[in-house]
């Protein structure tokens, strides 16, 4: 929460910076998005426990920005005050959004989106967030919809290629995850990192199969997944181990035959001025784009707890039953 606090407080100082008469209009108006993976997002209890952080970060951002030094006592001491000035405008504020939805706000918003069903797999620093989910346009109005089929998070993002690598080397102080962060940034091909990505790969080829697998569970056509395509995103994505372990189980026995997605990029925002060097960080960034929107204008979502699976016979539908043709006596 005094992280949060903290960095929104900032936030709020450089918005009063720019905009010296803001506060002034009574429409004036700031809210705060947050994003949290499908796979926690959907448990309420979770989402809960997220939105009050939120709120009561938010609450705080003004006391605390630029994170000043407070003892812990009157840290404890600020939250008790604010818990009493915490009001219904203030949940309203602070709005609890799917990761991967902010990380597709651009596709969805773009001319080259289309209807259909998408695996996303973002890689971070610490964990690979993956989500399956069916795109479509909805109500009169058209708004973007994502239904979300199955969400997971994977301990495999990039940092732990070189954590891997160092407890391999035997070594595994700070120094040493340095060295390793540098050789594997760089591409090298020490054994230590072959052996990590290795195990890395292996590790999100049975993770992906998994997230398929749940996915195929939810839909009523099951071939309905030979048309499903494949985004990536986040900072850490690369080639190997990545980009080849996902792909790995579609040629598997979830398939009737081996298929080969469609590899869909993220488009840089038409909203946005980037020069050629800046639109490179937009992998990184794509999140921070997403939440830039005020929450009516984000793509509406279903969580995966919210979609049934399908009974057998709504998969499979009996045949109506042709009653014999009727005796004269019936007659």
């Amino acid at each position: 929460m005094y992280f949060l606090a903290g960095a929104f407080g900032m936030v709020r100082e450089d918005v009063r910076r720019r905009l010296p008469n803001f506060g002034k209009l009574p429409n004036d108006y700031m809210a705060i998005n947050l994003a949290v993976p499908v796979a926690d997002a959907e448990k309420p209890q979770v989402n809960a426990l997220f939105h009050k952080v939120l709120c009561e970060a938010w609450n705080l951002a003004d006391q605390l920005a630029g994170h000043p030094p407070v003892l812990l006592t009157e840290l404890e001491s600020l939250r008790k005050k604010n818990k009493n000035c915490v009001d219904d405008s203030l949940g309203a504020a602070c709005f609890i959004y799917p990761e991967v939805s902010a990380n597709v706000q651009g596709f969805v918003r773009s001319r080259v989106s289309s209807p259909g069903i998408y695996l996303f797999s973002d890689t971070g620093a610490g964990t690979v967030d993956q989500s399956v989910f069916i795109f479509m346009h909805r109500n009169e109005d058209q708004s973007e919809h994502l239904t979300y089929l199955h969400g997971s998070v994977f301990p495999l993002g990039s940092s732990q290629i070189e954590q891997k690598a160092a407890s391999i080397s035997g070594s595994a102080d700070w120094t040493s995850l340095e060295k390793w962060r540098e050789k594997k940034e760089q591409g090298d091909s020490d054994r230590e990192l072959m052996l990590a990505r290795e195990w890395v790969a292996q590790s999100l080829r049975t993770g992906t199969q998994a997230t398929l697998a749940f996915t195929k569970q939810k839909l009523y056509v099951k071939d309905q997944m030979n048309d499903i395509k494949v985004i990536f995103g986040g900072g850490g994505h690369c080639e190997h181990p990545y980009k080849t372990a996902v792909m790995n189980p579609f040629t598997g026995q979830l398939f009737r035959a081996a298929i080969t997605p469609d590899v869909v990029g993220l488009p840089v925002p038409r909203d946005l001025e980037l020069n050629g060097s800046e639109t490179r960080w937009m992998r990184r960034l794509s999140v921070a784009y997403g939440l830039s929107f005020e929450k009516s204008e984000l793509a509406g979502f279903t969580y995966p707890k919210d979609v049934d699976n399908p009974t057998p016979d709504q998969i499979w539908p009996r045949r109506k039953e042709i009653p014999d043709a009727a005796s004269k006596d019936v007659c």
